[in-house]
């Protein structure tokens, strides 16, 4: 069975179980608003529907396993960040939004397919082409620009991150070079001028990493509110 054994591994793994997902069920939504109902069991299961159904079901089941694992991972590491929380919401909840597409989709072509059957209006029910599927083409845009701006706004705050971890290593360093300097200056203090510069440097990268955090802030509300 897949195992996840890393937080790393498994943030790549359901980006990428989200990316298949994504196009899977887009197809699957346009194939089911032309499918013919009227066609034989035998068929059916033939179809290429079904060979989509089957595969989404399959990634499904895999981004419901990496999804309990994400959360076991955050649950576990004293070291997780609210980011790693957020991360792992945000893929439960795609994994239950994909799950209700898939489902309403499906349920709604079976009630089709059963209703041709029982009533045999196989004329009728061609020229329909499962009209009562065509509201899903507003779901599937809606849903395309929210994974979208989502996937923006997940993007910004790993780049976040990183210019942080960047900017509290370098700050680690000149610190450590600071306390050696006033170690220094105490025996020398011609070096005093040299101390200053460097303190001038740590406080000037301090207002640095307060602006990015509060820029990335700020654009992730932003873009947030203004792509609902």
């Amino acid at each position: 069975g897949l195992r996840v054994m890393s937080w790393p591994d498994a943030r790549r793994q359901a980006r990428m179980l989200e990316g298949q997902l994504d196009t899977k069920i887009c197809q699957y939504l346009k194939a089911a608003g032309s499918a013919s109902v009227d066609g034989s069991d035998e068929e059916e299961a033939k179809s290429p529907l079904r060979a989509l159904e089957m595969e989404i079901e399959d990634l499904l089941k895999e981004l419901g396993v990496v999804s309990d694992e994400m959360r076991k991972l955050v649950g576990d590491a004293p070291s997780s960040t609210r980011e790693d929380f957020e991360t792992m919401k945000r893929y439960q909840n795609l994994f239950h939004q994909f799950s209700q597409d898939y489902r309403r989709t499906k349920n709604t072509l079976a009630d089709k397919q059963k209703k041709a059957r029982l009533f045999g209006s196989r004329h009728d029910q061609k020229n329909a082409s499962l009209a009562a599927l065509r509201p899903h083409e507003a779901l599937e845009k809606e849903r395309d620009g929210l994974f979208s701006s989502l996937g923006l706004v997940d993007n910004l705050i790993e780049q976040s991150r990183t210019t942080f971890e960047a900017l509290k290593e370098q700050r680690g360093i000149f610190g450590s070079i600071g306390s050696s300097l006033s170690q220094l200056a105490q025996r020398f203090p011609q070096a005093n001028q040299l101390m200053t510069k460097i303190k001038a440097k740590q406080n000037r990268d301090t207002v640095v990493l307060a602006f990015v955090i509060a820029s990335c802030m700020f654009f992730t509300f932003m873009y947030s509110y203004y792509s609902r």
